[in-house]
């Protein structure tokens, strides 16, 4: 996964930018969009005071810095927790002002809820509440929890050619995202197999699981994607 607009947005408004370097609330040197000597990987080099980079170098160190550090930092958790678009972008911005989320996930320990509850807690620099910290640590938690954009849907069941993804109309909708084609797989799987699966449209381990299991009902390849074959069988089931 790559941050979004959304997400870069989201950091670049608490960042700010300096094409010359500063020290910042805890006395680091700084320079770009909050780049320090941390980000070596990326810079080649050490942030001083009195350096000075371009607007195009800025840009670039941050992302390249997100690319290559903070969002592998993120994705190493992703087969514990399935991020959606929203959640990561959250998280990686988070991991860039922090520096990482294994704390904030409890090495990955955590539940989804508790990790948008204990991010507010990091609000902190030297010891001290700073208010533009509080206000990050707000707009990072509210952007975790904000539901993935609903995609309308034509009736239907959706076909699903592979694992982890929908046909919808001429592309593909990943089914980490909240969609209300997956609500409608996973009431339709709760009714045939008895299941209590939460009807929440996010395709997660539950789901796939839940669906591989009807499948193997129903003498299908178990292979967790609800396709024409378990439309037809759930379809034709009566109780």
């Amino acid at each position: 996964m790559k941050i979004s607009t959304k997400g870069l947005n989201l950091i670049k408004s608490f960042e700010g930018c300096s094409l010359t370097a500063y020290l910042d609330a805890v006395k680091v040197p700084t320079i770009g969009w909050g780049v320090t000597s941390v980000d070596k990987a990326v810079t080649g080099t050490d942030i001083k005071l009195g350096m000075k980079i371009s607007q195009a170098k800025a840009d670039k160190w941050l992302q390249q810095c997100l690319d290559q550090i903070y969002a592998p930092k993120v994705m190493k958790y992703d087969h514990v927790y399935h991020w959606n678009q929203n959640q990561f972008d959250a998280m990686v911005s988070f991991c860039y002002n922090i520096g990482s989320i294994d704390q904030l996930t409890a090495d990955g320990t955590r539940s989804i809820g508790t990790i948008a509850d204990k991010i507010l807690a990091y609000n902190k620099a030297g010891g001290r509440v700073l208010k533009g910290l509080q206000r990050r640590r707000q707009a990072e938690h509210d952007l975790f929890v904000e539901p993935m954009a609903k995609q309308s849907y034509p009736g239907k069941y959706p076909v699903m050619p592979a694992r982890g993804y929908f046909k919808f109309g001429d592309g593909y909708i990943s089914l980490r995202s909240y969609t209300t084609q997956v609500k409608r797989v996973q009431s339709v799987v709760n009714w045939v197999m008895g299941f209590s699966l939460a009807v929440d449209g996010e395709y997660g381990q539950k789901t796939d699981k839940a669906v591989t299991q009807l499948q193997k009902r129903f003498g299908l390849n178990p292979n967790g994607c609800f396709g024409e074959k378990c439309l037809k069988v759930c379809k034709g089931y009566k109780k």
